[in-house]
């Protein structure tokens, strides 16, 4: 357990609970331009799945079967409760969904994990919106565990070579068809990154552990200091700060174990929580804002400091309950009977 990259998970959470915040004050009468860069919280959560997928499987050959199973107890049933939840609360009470309109393709490809135009938004995002990471993150994993079967010395210039030919068409030729628009956009190079971390932070040289702090500075500092981004570029803006975020983290572990802080840690633990869950939140909170007789400056920071705290106590309420029940169940072994013991 590398704790520094459990606090980076919580902290990229947080970055893009931040960034959907601004949704929720825009409907209380906001009209300042709220920051971008809190969505680029993904992009440290895309370089740290590559990280970890090469160092959780070094050394595993003939691994790509239990491979796919575990990223499938780890992402898949949590996400089809919340998606079963949405899809719910837009079939009962439409009314209380602003952005979402029942289409049967779009929810199939929800649970699905795969890309399709958003019957209202017209953008390539599930029914649970934020999960569109999550299409990437799956089709990561897909490529990752074919990768698994070839030599371990090929896999991280296999996966790369692929990747980077997905973006290159993508930049090549253009196309409104969502699959191909989805799986060739640059943002797919973030894993190839992580990938590299991966490898440099198993054989790799050791660099001072003054230059982790340099790394982390830099790399949050490039993030918060610009805005929105375009998608052509994103790979580069936010991709490669958010790789040197990341990397900062490994300098300071390689140099020195970070020092456990519980709190950050189960922040950390539920951070897939608080990222499928905390849209719901945010709409609710910000609808009950709606209806009280505040001014307006004390509403947004009451809205804001009530939206971010619920979505935390929500999502930590649903990994203990929900999540890590859950894990444990799918990944228990079963015990061999008695009967068949001599």
């Amino acid at each position: 357990m590398l704790e520094s990259l459990q606090y980076l998970r919580a902290v990229a959470s947080l970055m893009v609970v931040v960034f959907h915040l601004g949704a929720p004050l825009s409907r209380l009468g906001l009209t300042a331009p709220w920051p971008q860069s809190g969505a680029a919280g993904v992009d440290i959560f895309f370089v740290l799945s590559g990280f970890l997928m090469l160092v959780t499987t070094r050394g595993r050959d003939g691994y790509t079967l239990s491979f796919y199973l575990k990223r499938i107890v780890r992402i898949v049933p949590l996400y089809w409760i919340v998606t079963t939840a949405s899809l719910a609360l837009l079939l009962v009470a439409p009314q209380l969904v602003k952005s979402g309109r029942a289409d049967a393709w779009h929810i199939l490809a929800s649970y699905l994990f795969l890309p399709a135009r958003h019957p209202v938004l017209g953008t390539l995002e599930p029914l649970v919106v934020p999960g569109w990471t999550l299409n990437y993150e799956m089709f990561f994993y897909l490529v990752w565990g074919v990768a698994l079967l070839l030599p371990a010395r090929a896999r991280l210039p296999a996966i790369a070579l692929f990747l980077a030919g997905l973006a290159v068409l993508g930049r090549a030729v253009p196309s409104e068809n969502p699959f191909l628009a989805f799986y060739t956009a640059p943002i797919i190079l973030e894993f190839v990154f992580g990938l590299a971390l991966g490898l440099w932070y198993l054989e790799g040289p050791a660099l001072a552990r003054s230059w982790g702090f340099v790394f982390l500075a830099a790399g949050f500092v490039s993030l918060l200091a610009q805005g929105d981004v375009p998608a052509e570029t994103r790979v580069i803006q936010w991709g490669i700060p958010a790789a040197t975020v990341v990397a900062g983290a490994l300098v300071l572990e390689r140099a020195r174990p970070v020092k456990r802080i519980g709190a950050f840690v189960l922040l950390g633990d539920a951070s897939y929580a608080l990222y499928l869950v905390h849209g719901m939140v945010l709409s609710a909170v910000g609808q009950v804002f709606v209806h009280l007789p505040l001014p307006a400056p004390l509403a947004f920071f009451a809205c804001a400091i009530c939206g971010v705290g619920t979505a935390i106590v929500v999502a930590i309420a649903v990994h203990l309950a929900v999540e890590k029940p859950l894990l444990r169940l799918m990944s228990a072994r079963p015990k061999a009977s008695r009967a068949a013991i001599p």
